[in-house]
């Protein structure tokens, strides 16, 4: 029994470590496709960039409370 409890906490401690490096890709890829399409259409004031960057900051951040929600909900 003690192995499965230590078990638990290093995967816990496994998710919360690589959640900060989920958040970055999905805010770059938001950004990424932002740059792109400003590039693609030549919007001035890079509007793509700015509005699919705040939209992937509140999508990295949903999916981040999701996660904590679940792992608080099985814990």
């Amino acid at each position: 029994m003690k192995g499965n409890n230590s078990d638990k906490k290093v995967n816990k401690w496994l998710v919360f470590t690589s959640m900060p490096v989920q958040m970055g890709i999905t805010i770059y890829l938001f950004y990424w496709v932002g740059a792109w399409l400003d590039r693609r259409y030549e919007v001035e004031g890079e509007w793509w960039m700015k509005g699919l960057t705040m939209l992937g900051v509140i999508v990295s951040l949903y999916q981040f409370i999701k996660q904590v929600n679940y792992i608080n909900k099985n814990e």
